[in-house]
């Protein structure tokens, strides 16, 4: 037994520490930092039956008895310790656990947390202490402390590198020998190690990192992953869909792939619902009360007429919507509606700046009808339209006194050649939207510091965000120049699941900028990359008239911003004049459907056994390197032995004047757990080298990948 203390007593300091740590953070997140001294006692058990105890007959009973002293300690119910107390306890993690799974806690509730990390810091004392397993085992802990930090709303860093010490100097006092210089050697690296992360600034070390791996976070996040993930925490990160305060725009957005509607439509569209015209400097606010005018609509066909817009309309259209989510806002396209609902009739308040419609009562209708016809018009008549400030109480150039001179400067620099008011309009959406500047991700998006403008933080600082960023942008750049212009919100066109059915979810809640031409009103415009504008404003040439006559053009739309990567496609229509108001349409189809809870899990066994191949192969490495060798490539066994002896040199130092045999005598002697088969190896590889009798292959080949199964399991012997 005390040999077996002094074996085990810095493995089990190392990892009380560690737990302590990291369970100290799972408490702050849940607000139960007061119990953290109970707890001390429960995670030093753990540490000491791991330690002390060999036989599982007997550690088993006593983690299950310290498991159920935690969580009595963290959840008494002002009841005793004792069986009445379990069943209670136990009835509660079962009612909480089917209101989680059925949705109705949005939240992973703090028993159910607690009692599954215990269970597996239970678990990973073995893997620690007993066993010895230490990379696999702070792989665990620092991706559960990561999935805290990025949707808890916390910062970890100190700690993050604190597990990171603790692991080496773990994995350290495992292959060295046990003594003060290389206490102190361990020591002075790593506390080195601390001073140089703590100092190095991290907005740097996270742009370089964050880059490269955009692509695979955004996928996964498309996929629902971090949602599946966030809810299983206690935070509230921000989540993708239709929000009515944009007061305080920045920082990461979540995927939320829940259905808002359904529409039956010929063709896609943008889904305009409200815009907002003060910008703060943070985001965007609405008008004063004031100085907006709510009109009030009843009937069974109620027409929304845009009185601003005066050219060609396109022909009428029926579209079939019926929502899920069961807001007051309704979703409406560009263009002149008619609003058809027979049994009741519908009652709207329609703000007349804003163009935001709402139902009126508190019962809104399911599913209503649709006439609708959308804008038409060509980009030569908007280039003979001259710059109109519009005649409205509402200041549409606005913008903070405290708006950086840069962004002013930018907005004049792009604008500066541009002869038409059009012309200057599309400059800047397109510097936005194509250059090379700019970086589209909704994971990386970042806040602004203290009193930093937004706009001008994602123009020059960060240049990585999503729609509101780039909208937002447009908008603020458009009024440095003298351009009214408003910032607007809806949904993207959906996906499109069946034949002309399109499903629209909050993970398509967007934005983007309108700008205002006299004769046609506020037109949208599309500053985010990989988005098409909601109203196509190009005239094709003639000679791509004549190439679409014979072949037809596709434009591949991968909307990365709401939708996730889908590709999506729209056919140009055969036009010498005018272009309809089109968004690229979905063409991909899902032949099923799959529960994203479903999809969460198995992208989560997928991941796990990912990671466990890759531990695996980096454990086992040298048998299986040894095993290709013997029976793939059929190698020399003159050649293999040396491989084998340099490899066991790594753990009992061979002089070289050294006779094998006398080595392999040693060797057995620190490791008598080879029972004898390295001295037997050994033997045949002398005869073999010196001509002596040959081995039977089968029992030779057993014997290779006997001693290197041995050889990859030990581990260097310490000094006590």
């Amino acid at each position: 037994m005390r040999k077996r203390v002094g074996d085990k007593i810095i493995p089990m300091v190392l990892t009380l520490l560690t737990f302590l740590l990291a369970f100290y953070q799972l408490l702050k997140i849940y607000h139960m930092e007061s119990q953290f001294n109970r707890n001390i006692l429960i995670i030093a058990l753990f540490c000491l039956i791991a330690g002390f105890f060999t036989r599982w007959f007997v550690k088993l009973p006593l983690y299950l008895l310290v498991l159920c002293g935690g969580l009595f300690l963290n959840f008494s119910q002002n009841l005793s310790f004792s069986l009445t107390w379990a069943s209670a306890f136990g009835q509660q993690l079962f009612n909480l656990g089917e209101l989680f799974l059925a949705g109705r806690i949005g939240y992973l509730p703090e028993e159910i947390a607690i009692s599954l990390v215990l269970l597996v810091m239970s678990l990973l004392a073995e893997l620690l202490i007993e066993y010895e397993r230490i990379v696999i085992s702070y792989l665990i802990i620092i991706g559960y402390m990561l999935f805290l930090i990025i949707y808890n709303d916390i910062e970890l860093p100190v700690e993050i590198v604190l597990f990171a010490s603790l692991g080496l100097m773990h994995r350290f006092l495992l292959v060295h020998e046990k003594n003060k210089r290389n206490y102190f050697i361990v020591g002075t690296l790593l506390s080195v190690f601390l001073l140089i992360t703590w100092a190095v600034p991290n907005d740097s070390i996270e742009t370089r990192m964050l880059a490269p791996s955009a692509t695979l976070r955004n996928y996964l996040n498309e996929q629902g992953f971090y949602q599946f993930i966030e809810e299983t925490g206690a935070g509230n990160p921000t989540r993708s869909g239709f929000s009515e305060d944009d007061a305080v725009l920045g920082g990461p957005l979540l995927d939320d792939n829940q259905i808002v509607f359904e529409a039956q439509q010929q063709s896609p569209h943008y889904w305009r619902i409200d815009s907002k015209t003060y910008y703060s400097g943070s985001g965007w606010e609405d008008p004063a009360s004031g100085n907006t005018r709510v009109e009030s609509y009843s009937g069974e066909e109620i027409d929304l007429i845009d009185e601003d817009y005066q050219a060609e309309l396109a022909e009428e259209e029926e579209i079939n919507l019926t929502r899920e989510v069961m807001d007051s806002y309704i979703p409406l396209p560009y263009g002149n509606k008619q609003i058809n609902s027979e049994d009741p009739p519908a009652e709207l308040y329609v703000n007349e700046e804003t163009q935001r419609v709402d139902f009126q009562n508190n019962d809104p209708f399911r599913s209503f009808q649709l006439n609708w016809q959308d804008f038409e018009y060509t980009t030569e008549e908007l280039a003979d339209v001259s710059l109109t400030i519009p005649n409205t109480s509402i200041d549409y150039l606005q913008l903070p006194e405290q708006l950086p001179q840069r962004v002013i400067e930018l907005a004049e620099e792009l604008t500066a050649e541009e002869e038409t008011f059009v012309g200057k309009v599309t400059a800047i959406e397109d510097y936005l939207k194509h250059s090379e500047n700019f970086r589209y991700s909704k994971m990386d998006a970042g806040f602004p510091t203290e009193n930093q403008d937004y706009v001008d933080h994602f123009l020059f600082d960060s240049q990585v965000g999503y729609c509101d960023n780039f909208s937002s942008a447009m908008v603020v750049m458009l009024r440095s120049v003298g351009i009214p212009a408003r910032w607007a919100k809806g949904f993207s066109t959906g996906e499109e699941v069946s034949e002309n059915h399109y499903v629209v979810r909050n993970s398509d809640a967007h934005s983007w900028a309108e700008v205002y031409f006299e004769g046609y009103g506020w037109l949208p415009f599309e500053a985010t990359p990989s988005f098409n504008q909601p109203l196509q404003q190009t005239t094709p040439s003639s000679e791509e008239v004549s190439e679409s006559s014979s072949e037809e053009r596709t434009t591949t739309q991968e909307t990365t911003e709401e939708t996730g990567t889908e590709e999506s496609s729209s056919t140009a229509e055969d036009s010498s004049t005018t272009t309809t108001s089109t968004v690229t349409e979905p063409t991909n189809e899902r032949p099923f459907f799959i529960s994203p809870v479903v999809r969460n899990i198995f992208y989560m066994i997928l991941f796990v056994l990912t990671c466990g191949l890759i531990y695996i192969l980096w454990r086992w490495h040298f048998y299986l390197y040894i095993f290709f060798w013997v029976k793939i490539s059929r190698g020399n066994f003159l050649n293999i032995y040396p491989i084998l002896l340099k490899k066991a040199e790594k753990f009992v130092l061979r002089p070289p004047e050294q006779p094998l045999s006398h080595y392999a005598q040693i060797f057995e002697e620190s490791y008598p757990e080879f029972q004898q088969s390295f001295i037997h190896l050994t033997s045949i590889y002398e005869k073999a080298l010196y001509g002596g009798e040959q081995e039977d292959k089968q029992s030779l080949t057993q014997s290779l990948l006997d001693v290197a199964w041995r050889l990859s399991q030990i581990k260097k012997k310490r000094n006590l």
